[in-house]
């Protein structure tokens, strides 16, 4: 259904932004200011229907765009929650949270912490769901690396040019697309039977908290678990530190100096960077003024 306005050219714009205003209104029968101004500036040629009625079906198709959007880029947390509370979740976040980019890729960005907020603690109105943001958040991070920026992958032969001095000043950058996100709950168990179609566990929490590594390897985006040695390493790929420094987190919190002590960091080290290798999550590797100093 078309709508004919009728605007002297200098008005245009003040009418637009009152008809963006009228869009962004949670409740589109709602008697606003917005509403009254641009049914004024526009004529419904087609009796079937008044301009408030047209200007409704502009205000639902935005909203169900937004709505798209969000179960599309969060499509675990919709398996979990179900269409009916996702729905009413997902609308109240629009309510508040209306669309700030011209490309939709954005959109949904704040909604695993909105979560949080919403489904966290004893004040929540539907319950304590932790689980709930996690999944949000791990949905979000898989969406982002798909279509994050490209990069070379470091291949083992690359490795062949360093020098054993050099071993000790050298630095490894991670791919652009990897990052780290933490839960607290068997949130990756969850995933992972929403992704297979398989019955899904109870939500419990962990004995600890666990960091997850989100990276694409080629197309395809992925993430793991890691331990609490391996994170702290992780930690510091991505924070550009030297793998001289990354080394001495493979020895955990232990000051045992022993040979075989040694000998086990030095095996647990080179068991990260075969693995990096292997899963494309090194892309460069550069000397390090850090190290040398």
């Amino acid at each position: 259904m078309p709508i004919e306005i009728h605007t002297d050219t200098g008005d245009l714009a003040a009418l637009q932004a009152r008809f963006q205003a009228h869009l962004l209104q949670p409740l589109a029968d709602a008697a606003t200011d917005a509403l009254a101004d641009v049914a004024r500036g526009v004529d419904a040629p087609d009796a079937r229907a008044n301009a408030a009625q047209r200007l409704g079906v502009y205000h639902h198709a935005y909203r169900a765009r937004l709505l798209d959007t969000l179960r599309d880029t969060h499509s675990h947390t919709l398996a979990y929650l179900g269409d009916d509370w996702f729905d009413r979740l997902a609308g109240s976040f629009i309510d508040v949270h209306p669309s700030v980019h011209a490309n939709l890729r954005w959109y949904g960005q704040g909604f695993a912490d909105w979560l949080a907020q919403r489904l966290v603690g004893p004040d929540s109105p539907v319950g304590d769901h932790p689980e709930v943001a996690e999944l949000a958040h791990l949905d979000w991070a898989l969406r982002d690396t798909f279509d994050g920026p490209d990069a070379p992958v470091l291949q083992p032969a690359a490795l062949a040019e360093l020098s054993a001095e050099a071993w000790s000043t050298v630095a490894f950058e991670a791919h652009p697309t990897a990052r780290t996100l933490r839960v607290a709950h068997n949130t990756l168990a969850l995933w992972t039977a929403l992704a297979h179609d398989e019955a899904v566990p109870p939500a419990q929490a962990l004995a600890e908290p666990v960091d997850v590594l989100v990276w694409r390897q080629g197309e395809q985006p992925h993430f793991r678990s890691l331990d609490a040695w391996e994170a702290r390493a992780v930690a510091g790929l991505l924070g550009g530190q030297a793998w001289a420094v990354l080394c001495e987190a493979a020895q955990g919190v232990s000051d045992d100096a022993s040979e075989a002590a040694t000998e086990q960091v030095a095996q647990r080290a080179g068991q990260w960077l075969h693995r990096w290798l292997h899963e494309g999550l090194l892309c460069a590797w550069r000397a390090s003024p850090e190290a040398r100093g």
